[in-house]
């Protein structure tokens, strides 16, 4: 729906605002389901190859028809030797157990190349609007949410260091005018999403911790 298609626009615009400036020869999209970001990657990255992993082989072959040029797969072992320069993991993580969530992140620490970054787009939980549509949505009824507080910690665990966290989403589509201002907002628990980027170095701090 075009609903569905503003908010997945919206991830991928931020992120290319994000990294602006910096050479990204090759992204995986971690988490790649039925390729609705793979489309935007493709525009807002257009000289990059573009990778993409989802452990469904049905949403795989979905994916495939969206962007053919797409280097698509549900075996991560065919990632093995490959580095990326940008891993973006959009709202993927709530799908994962948490017990299973430590090992997917320290999976793709493993495939960050030199200087590369992870950016991890996730629903905030502290916002009553979209916790209700999360807990009436069938396709996340075996989901479970996690807050940007445990993001940190997980990541921090995983090895990354924060870049950079925010709030977002803060306003629909008919007032998607309004947010060249969310910048600003960023610190505002808020959002309907949150996001977090995270470089591969190891951080200069025994801790990586919230400063908002």
């Amino acid at each position: 729906t075009d609903g569905c298609a503003y908010f997945a626009e919206y991830k991928i615009a931020l992120s290319a605002k994000l990294l602006a400036g910096k050479t990204i020869r090759r992204i995986l999209d971690f988490g790649c389901g039925a390729g609705r970001s793979l489309p935007y990657l493709s525009r807002y990255f257009p000289h990059s190859e573009l990778w993409g992993y989802d452990p469904s082989e049905k949403s795989i072959e979905i994916a495939r028809q969206r962007v053919p040029s797409a280097l698509l797969f549900s075996e991560w072992d065919k990632a093995s030797e490959t580095d990326f320069d940008f891993i973006i993991a959009a709202n993927v993580f709530h799908h994962i157990p948490p017990e299973q969530r430590h090992s997917a992140l320290s999976r793709c620490h493993a495939r960050l190349a030199d200087g590369g970054q992870m950016i991890l787009f996730e629903h905030n939980p502290y916002n009553p609007a979209t916790r209700w549509v999360f807990e009436r949505c069938p396709f996340d009824k075996d989901a479970e949410m996690l807050s940007l507080r445990t993001a940190l910690y997980l990541a921090a665990e995983a090895g990354f260091c924060r870049i950079d966290s925010g709030y977002s989403l803060f306003f629909p589509r008919p007032l998607s005018f309004l947010r060249p201002i969310e910048p600003f907002l960023k610190h505002l628990p808020l959002g309907a999403q949150y996001y977090l980027q995270m470089a591969g170095a190891p951080p200069a701090s025994p801790r990586l911790r919230e400063t908002h």
